[in-house]
């Protein structure tokens, strides 16, 4: 039987990276790359506060940056689970801060969550491929 393929999620609370090993060479490579998707602009939720000069400046409301990271581990539970149910996820290894990784695994299915093997609480999305085998090999399963 063949091992099965071990998918990495490199997520953090904006991007997110699915990354696996390179079928051609010793290394990983991104395969796909989420990002959250901006706020709409034309009716800014917030508060606005005039200075001296008569000017406004509009601050978000208390509490929508952290309603948008969870509204994107949510996108990103979704496509786990999709995914796990479709049968195109093996093992997976997540790796990311602590609170988005918490998040992400509130939303998982229970098939989902099998699936992981390992975490990190470590914010590898920045990382560029060709520096990810110092971190990923370790949590990589043969």
């Amino acid at each position: 039987m063949p091992a099965l393929r071990t998918d990495f999620l490199l997520a953090d609370n904006a991007h997110a990276r699915w990354v696996r090993r390179s079928e051609t060479a010793d290394d990983f490579v991104t395969v796909q790359e989420m990002h959250v998707r901006p706020a709409a602009a034309s009716h800014p939720q917030g508060v606005a506060f005039e200075s001296g000069g008569g000017r406004f400046n509009i601050e978000e409301k208390k509490g929508a940056t952290e309603k948008r990271r969870y509204r994107f581990a949510e996108t990103l539970a979704d496509a786990i689970n999709t995914r796990a149910a479709k049968g195109d996820l093996g093992r997976l290894c997540l790796a990311g801060p602590a609170r988005t990784l918490a998040a992400i695994r509130r939303q998982l299915s229970p098939e989902a969550e099998a699936r992981i093997v390992h975490v990190l609480a470590k914010d590898l999305t920045k990382t560029p491929d060709h520096k990810l085998r110092e971190w990923l090999q370790d949590m990589e399963i043969n």
